[in-house]
């Protein structure tokens, strides 16, 4: 039997009524707050040029969805590009440690598609939820973070359009045949480098578009009869064997029915940044609020990393300690560091172009060094552990360590903070009335009517 037959068989075995509390409260918590990210996205440049593309798109027939925080709608397929492009510009979206992905951003706009072109139950769209962040963690996490990164891919892109078509063939109800093939098609087609980790681009911000449009298209062309490899992820010339390096394929079944369902194992950002750099603001702002910490008590900052990290928010040092653009302040440990201590946190108003060019931020950062930890990479991906020490101006040495950072599933965001969270990011977009309606509606997602009731609350109070 292919690895891909045996993830198949497994997930389709996954129904709503099996699913815990926990389970349940993790869909809506995440699905909380990728509404609040896609609404802040929705105001950004990048964003606004994909609507710009999707205008010069002609007309199709269908069913539409909100496009989130506009007050516009969209074909349901291009709504959730625009969307899932939205979700990732402001790097304040979910993260799944043990793949090194971003699962939210893809998952759940695929799966609003998918059960708004069958006008699917409220449960099938929780299951099409699960079943897509199972697959494309699981398979992320066979795909051996440090190696699939050491070919320059971008994992949610990748593993991304495989949750994609996962989450799309469940709601569409595919039986195991046509899902086989979904996922070889959409193993096909996965793709997206880390080239703007380079210059800066806004590439990556598209990855999860592109993955939602392309996972929904691999379902759609197995559900017509398309065939698929039969083995697509674990093939002998399959995603794992070209994808990786080192691919891990014994992980992809690892601990089934053991290990709880992967919506509960993912983390909601504290900061708006690279998932690497959040553990040592964690432990910057630590340091700050226990020692009193300002940028001019500063002498040196040293930084503990695993060595993933390195290529990806440390090298080339120069280009870090300088960022240009604000993807270049989202990729850059010394920027987050230097906010971390001046400002005391790394949110949304700390990741603005007017501050690239701050004298106590680029003074900062020039006294800001990483340090690869051979114990961090024990760790790492099913832990992110960091370290900070400071030796101050007056010759102390502070140290905080962080084992997991906040927002991970053992040190989750509480309910009030990721409320606020949602209110930040959502208030551009929707009055406090709207943001409780949205809320609320969140809160009975499952419930019979409940998800045509949440796209009912999406149009946005802005003009």
């Amino acid at each position: 039997m292919s690895l891909t037959r045996s993830l198949v068989d497994a997930v389709q075995a996954l129904k709503y009524k099996q699913f815990t509390t926990s389970d349940r409260l993790a869909v809506q918590m995440l699905l909380l707050d990728h509404l609040g990210v896609v609404a802040n996205g929705a105001q950004t440049e990048t964003t606004a040029a994909v609507r710009r593309y999707a205008a010069l798109l002609p007309e199709s027939e269908g069913p539409r969805l909100p496009l989130i925080g506009t007050g516009g709608d969209a074909p349901a397929v291009t709504a959730s590009l625009i969307n899932a492009v939205a979700g990732h510009c402001i790097e304040y979206d979910d993260t799944h440690s043990a793949s090194s992905s971003h699962p939210g951003v893809v998952i759940i706009p695929a799966a609003l598609a998918a059960a708004k072109i069958v006008n699917a139950d409220d449960e099938t769209f929780v299951t099409g939820i699960v079943v897509g962040y199972e697959v494309m963690c699981r398979v992320g996490r066979a795909a051996n973070p440090p190696s699939h990164y050491a070919r320059h891919f971008h994992p949610t892109a990748t593993v991304g359009t495989i949750g994609a078509a996962a989450a799309a063939s469940t709601i569409f109800g595919l039986d195991a045949e046509r899902m086989v093939s979904a996922l070889g098609i959409a193993c096909d087609t996965a793709a997206g480098s880390m080239q703007f980790i380079v210059d800066g681009a806004w590439t990556k911000r598209l990855h999860p578009g592109v993955a939602v449009r392309s996972g929904i298209e691999a379902a759609r062309l197995a559900q017509v009869g398309f065939l698929g490899t039969e083995d697509g992820i674990g093939g002998e010339r399959g995603f794992l064997a070209g994808y990786s390096a080192d691919a891990q394929p014994d992980l992809l079944m690892a601990e089934w029915g053991i290990r709880p369902l992967e919506v509960n194992n993912t983390s909601i950002k504290a900061h708006t940044c690279c998932r690497y750099n959040q553990g040592s603001i964690d432990a910057l702002i630590d340091l700050r609020q226990t020692n009193d910490l300002g940028a001019q008590d500063v002498d040196t900052i040293e930084l503990g990393v695993p060595t993933v990290a390195v290529d990806i928010v440390v090298e080339p040092k120069a280009a870090k300690r300088r960022p240009k653009t604000v993807v270049d302040a989202q990729f850059s440990l010394p920027y987050a560091a230097a906010a971390a201590i001046v400002h005391g946190r790394a949110g949304l108003a700390q990741y603005d172009e007017a501050l690239l060019d701050d004298g106590d931020l680029v003074a900062l950062m020039d006294r800001v060094q990483a340090v690869v930890d051979p114990e961090l990479d024990r760790a790492y991906p099913e832990q992110w552990r960091a370290w900070a020490r400071v030796t101050t101006i007056d010759g102390r040495e502070l140290f905080s360590e962080v084992s997991d950072p906040k927002g991970d599933p053992a040190n989750p965001l509480t309910h009030s903070e990721l409320r606020d969270k949602f209110d930040e990011l959502a208030a551009p977009a929707y009055g406090p009335e709207s943001r409780q309606e949205i809320v609320e509606a969140v809160e009975r997602i499952g419930e019979p009517g409940s998800l045509a009731g949440l796209l009912a609350t999406l149009g946005s109070d802005t003009d």
